[in-house]
C-alpha cells in the first residue's frame, strides 16, 4: 500500500475502534474515578481484598497429578537460549516428558519464593505482576505427554501438582479451535492461559485488565524460553476462536476467559536435502 494512502487511511479511520476506547479506558488520571472505589484503594484495603480472594483456582473435588518437585537445571546459557528461541512452524507428532512439561510450568507461572517478609499475602511467582496479584491461570491439554493420560488439566503452583478436569482425546476438536490446526494437531501439549480479571482490576481498575495481557506475555516468554532450554519446540497461539476456547473450558468468558494460548512438542528432524539439490 502507498504511504499517501496509508496516510489518508489515518486520517479518515473511525474513532470507535475498540481497541482506541480499551486503551484511552485504560489509561492512568489524575482525575479519574476508579471503577470500584472513591479514591485508589490503600494498602490496608488491598491486602483485605488480598485474602478474600483466592490466590489459585480451586478444583477440590478432582483428582491430582504430583509433579516433579525439582526442575532439571538447564546447562545451556541465557543468551544462547534467547538466540535459538524461534516460533515452532511445525512438530514432531511425539510425546513429551512429565518432567519437561512440569519444568515448563514452573518457569512460566511457578512459584519462586515466599513474600513473608512484607504485608501482602502472595508469594512470588516466575513472572512480574501487577501488585503481586496474578491473575492468570494454567490449563494444560497433555495429548502425548509421558506420565499423563491424554486429557485436560489446571495447574496448581501452590500445591505444585495438575488438577485433572477429564481424560479423553480432545486433540482435534482443540485444533480445530485455532487457525492453524494442523500445527494443533501434532502438538504434545497446550497451554491455556485465562485470567481472573477481578484479581487485577479490584485494585487497578480498567488499567488491570491491561496488567493482565501483559502478565499473560510475560508468562508465554518464560514457557517459550524454557522448552527452548530443554530442547522442544513451542508456538505462542493469539490466532483461536475465543468463545469456542472458554466453552470447552467451561469458562463464562467475561469473569474469565482465555487471553493467550502456547503448544508445546518435539522439535522436528531438519530435512535431509539430496547432495545433487544442495546447491539448487
Amino acid at each position: 500500500m502507498p504511504f499517501d494512502a496509508i496516510d489518508d487511511l489515518l486520517r479518515t479511520a473511525p474513532g470507535d475502534a475498540v481497541w482506541e476506547s480499551f486503551h484511552e479506558n485504560s489509561k492512568l488520571s489524575r482525575h479519574e474515578r476508579h471503577s470500584i472505589f472513591a479514591l485508589p484503594p490503600s494498602d490496608a484495603t488491598v491486602v483485605r481484598a488480598m485474602n478474600r480472594l483466592l490466590t489459585v483456582k480451586p478444583y477440590r473435588d478432582r483428582a491430582k497429578l504430583a509433579l516433579p518437585a525439582r526442575p532439571p537445571a538447564s546447562a545451556a546459557a541465557f543468551e544462547d537460549i534467547a538466540q535459538r528461541r524461534m516460533t515452532a512452524r511445525r512438530f514432531d507428532g511425539g510425546s513429551i516428558d512429565l518432567a519437561q512439561l512440569a519444568t515448563i510450568l514452573h518457569f512460566s507461572y511457578g512459584i519462586t519464593r515466599d513474600n513473608t517478609d512484607t504485608g501482602f499475602p502472595r508469594p512470588f511467582r516466575a513472572v512480574p505482576s501487577g501488585g503481586a496479584l496474578y491473575p492468570l491461570n494454567v490449563y494444560v491439554y497433555a495429548a502425548r505427554v509421558r506420565g499423563a493420560d491424554p486429557g485436560l488439566y489446571h495447574f496448581d503452583p501452590e500445591a505444585r501438582n495438575l488438577d485433572v478436569l477429564w481424560q479423553r482425546d480432545d486433540l482435534g476438536t482443540i485444533a480445530r479451535f485455532l487457525f492453524q490446526p494442523d500445527l494443533a494437531a501434532t502438538a504434545a501439549a497446550v497451554l491455556f492461559v485465562s485470567a481472573t480479571f477481578l484479581r487485577s482490576t479490584f485494585k487497578y481498575s480498567d488499567r488491570g485488565y491491561r496488567f493482565a495481557l501483559i502478565e499473560a506475555g510475560h508468562l508465554g516468554q518464560n514457557a517459550l524460553l524454557s522448552a527452548e532450554a530443554q530442547g522442544l519446540a513451542a508456538a505462542p497461539i493469539g490466532g483461536y476462536l475465543d468463545r469456542d476456547v472458554d466453552r470447552y473450558l467451561h469458562l463464562d468468558g467475561l469473569n474469565e476467559s482465555v487471553i493467550y494460548m502456547l503448544l508445546l512438542g518435539g522439535t522436528p528432524t531438519p530435512a535431509v536435502v539430496p547432495a545433487a539439490d544442495a546447491d539448487a
